[in-house]
């Protein structure tokens, strides 16, 4: 026994679990005290003489199931929680009789393995993350300063892992096993622990990548904004118009912050020449005061007007998360959207927060979402129900990509619109070559518009906004 417990110290060195000599004697005295009967009494007995971190109780845990394994105690039922090779070998057709067997040759040839070796053929989820991490503190990171340079430092921490080693390794083992499991298996098992290793290498490239992310807050949180500003509308995952909407605030704070500074600068007005002079006159130019013609700053006034189809959905909802947001920088904002026909959404955003209010407006509650569009018929409906909305005060922005279904254009109802406006800002997700083609009534309706504008990402999105703020 003693040279059976002093290999299962030697292996717990070699797994970076420091043990001194005065230890491994206090641990030999502990097993003379509680005997080798009760495998927990004596993990325990082990446990409480070697191990001084907690960092290290997973490695021991791991090691000692290992090691001390004897047959009839390895179950499939015992690693299915814990084990990947599990999954793997019963997605690949392994029957749990099967699995037993070829778990419990495994679990001899993993006590002997290298912990990357022993990582890779994935009998526990164990300590992969401290593994990684204890490679790491061996490799400069501090000299990471690029993203391009994560595949490099990638590969040292690899390199300090051993990971083609521990490749070689397990293609050894299953070579030796191919005789008792036979060609097929082994092949199977093979494949399976090359799944195994593949996840290795990936959470190792993880671990480098966020060593980055933490080293570079800055530059990392700038080179996300700038690739997800960048990105058009209809490539967004979810996540990323999670992310976008954030963006989306944090811009529109923004903009409000200078909208309500500008104004400041202004508020004196331009010199008066004639009131400075015939002020000074009373006490002979001395002091003399200047005096600026007052000038009335006045807000502007906001119209939205948003095609809710499914061709532009994406843009439409981020334009009118913008009317929301900026509706205290305008001292009006109404907002409206239509398919086929027109509807006032300006209440839902004073009723509901902002996710409720958008929700709502695209589940049909304001208008039937489910035709087919007709731009026409919906700028005709504007001009006769909601008229009174444009003043010769009211910005009018039109978002859509003005696929009429070959519907008539009726661009006389947008030149009223624009009669009557101070501007007209078409916002379209179309480059101005697909003007041309289809369905598209887009040369009808620009020549009633003060500037049409191909917003497809939130950088273009951001320069159109920030002009109204200007």
């Amino acid at each position: 026994m003693l040279a059976r417990l002093t290999e299962f110290f030697a292996l717990l060195r070699k797994n970076a679990v420091r043990i001194s000599p005065a230890e491994t004697i206090d641990a030999l005295r502990a097993v003379e005290c509680v005997g080798i009967g009760d495998a927990e009494a004596l993990r325990s007995a082990l446990a409480a003489t070697l191990i001084k971190r907690a960092s290290d109780a997973t490695v021991f845990d791991e090691l000692f199931e290992l090691f001390f394994y004897r047959a009839g105690d390895f179950s499939v039922r015992s690693l299915a929680g814990g084990a990947p090779l599990v999954d793997e070998l019963r997605a690949r057709g392994f029957s749990d009789e099967e699995m037993e067997a070829l778990l419990a040759v495994l679990a001899d040839e993993a006590a002997r393995m290298a912990p990357a070796a022993r990582m890779g053929l994935g009998l526990r989820r164990g300590y992969v993350e401290s593994l990684i991490r204890l490679a790491g503190t061996e490799v400069d990171l501090d000299r990471l300063t690029n993203p391009l340079q994560v595949g490099f430092f990638t590969q040292q921490v690899s390199e300090k892992l051993q990971l083609r080693q521990a490749e070689r390794e397990l293609e050894q083992l299953v070579a030796r096993l191919e005789r008792t499991l036979g060609p097929e298996r082994a092949q199977a098992l093979g494949a399976a622990i090359q799944e195994n290793m593949g996840r290795l290498r990936a959470a190792v490239r993880r671990y480098v990548a966020d060593e980055f992310a933490r080293r570079n807050v800055q530059f990392v949180t700038d080179w996300r904004r700038a690739a997800l500003t960048e990105k058009p509308f209809a490539q967004l995952s979810e996540e990323e118009i999670a992310r976008l909407r954030t963006e989306v605030a944090r811009l529109a704070r923004k903009l409000r912050q200078m909208a309500s500074l500008r104004p400041r600068t202004r508020r004196r007005g331009r010199l008066d020449a004639a009131r400075t002079i015939r002020r000074s006159l009373r006490s002979g130019g001395v002091p003399f005061e200047l005096r600026h013609r007052r000038r009335r700053v006045e807000r502007p006034r906001l119209v939205v007007l948003c095609d809710i189809s499914d061709s532009v959905r994406t843009v439409s909802r981020f334009m009118l998360q913008f009317a929301y947001l900026l509706q205290d920088q305008f001292s009006a904002v109404r907002s409206f959207v239509f398919v086929a026909e027109v509807g006032e959404t300006t209440e839902l955003f004073r009723r509901y927060e902002l996710e409720r209010a958008i929700s709502l407006a695209y589940s049909g509650s304001v208008i039937n979402v489910f035709a087919n569009s007709n731009f026409g018929r919906s700028f005709v409906g504007f001009r006769d129900r909601f008229f009174d909305a444009v003043t010769s005060k009211t910005t009018v922005i039109v978002i859509g990509d003005a696929r009429n279904n070959y519907h008539a254009p009726e661009a006389w109802a947008l030149g009223a619109i624009r009669a009557r406006a101070k501007r007209v800002l078409w916002l379209n997700p179309e480059p101005p070559v697909a003007w041309n083609f289809g369905d598209s009534a887009m040369r009808d309706y620009e020549p009633h518009c003060d500037r049409v504008e191909v917003v497809t990402n939130l950088a273009s999105l951001k320069r159109v906004v920030d002009q109204l703020v200007l």
